[in-house]
């Protein structure tokens, strides 16, 4: 589980801390604009979504099922994408794990999870062509619902799993903003980022809170710290609500 942490070694990982949050964003192209990668990562969804709602016609009640289904299937390939990408370094796709583990996790923690600056929105969010690339892999699936089932389900897929994207990019960005700012009060938020950002926690992030959006197959697989978890490493709980 891990150990508490004495002095010495708390003020060595805050230097570390420092040098790799400078040197992350040394590496930001001077052309990045914050926003607009915000603006156009959320688009690339929306724009699935809506492509996807235009189609549809006449949708029968059992059909709406696939909302749930897709939902359900997104949050356990969210979790077993976090904890199998990237928290394991597989040297085909390394970079995923390069950023997000000895980057994100290092800039972010548990006691410290808001940015500094909208500049740190490129230490958060996916890249805009990551985006794309999950939203384009779930253009067979929803072919074959379309072909096989009807294709009112074809789009239905589409849909669902375009905002399930766009949800997981919004709701990981607001858990990661001040948490006095007007998104970072809310109570929904708070009680996301709470779970988020015991995950943060360099001694948990490997076995704990591997959802991002709701935590359901957390629940599901078992692997939700509880408050007996942070107090077991010597850490107090921050209290969401």
């Amino acid at each position: 589980m891990g150990r508490q942490l004495d002095d010495a070694e708390i003020e060595a990982l805050q230097t570390r801390r420092d040098e790799v949050r400078a040197k992350a964003l040394a590496s930001i192209a001077s052309w990045y604009v914050p926003w607009l990668h915000l603006c156009v990562t959320a688009g690339i969804g929306v724009a699935g979504a809506v492509a996807a709602v235009w189609h549809l016609h006449d949708v029968r009640a059992i059909e709406w099922l696939v909302v749930p289904g897709v939902f359900t299937l997104s949050n356990a390939v969210e979790w077993r994408a976090h904890r199998n990408v990237l928290h394991r370094r597989w040297r085909p796709i390394a970079v995923l794990y390069d950023r997000h583990t000895p980057m994100h996790h290092m800039v972010f923690q548990y006691h410290d999870m808001a940015m500094r600056s909208s500049r740190e929105f490129a230490l958060v969010l996916i890249p805009s062509a990551g985006v794309a690339a999950v939203i384009a892999m779930l253009a067979p699936f929803a072919y074959i619902a379309g072909r096989f089932v009807t294709p009112n389900c074809g789009w239905l897929v589409l849909m669902t799993g375009s905002l399930y994207v766009m949800t997981y990019e919004l709701t990981h960005l607001a858990y990661h903003l001040p948490p006095d700012s007007f998104i970072g009060r809310l109570s929904l938020i708070r009680v996301l980022r709470e779970h988020h950002a015991r995950h943060h926690d360099p001694r948990l992030m490997q076995k704990w809170n591997f959802n991002v959006t709701v935590p359901l197959f957390d629940w599901v697989y078992g692997t939700i710290a509880k408050g007996e978890t942070l107090e077991k490493i010597g850490i107090r709980e921050e209290k969401p609500v």
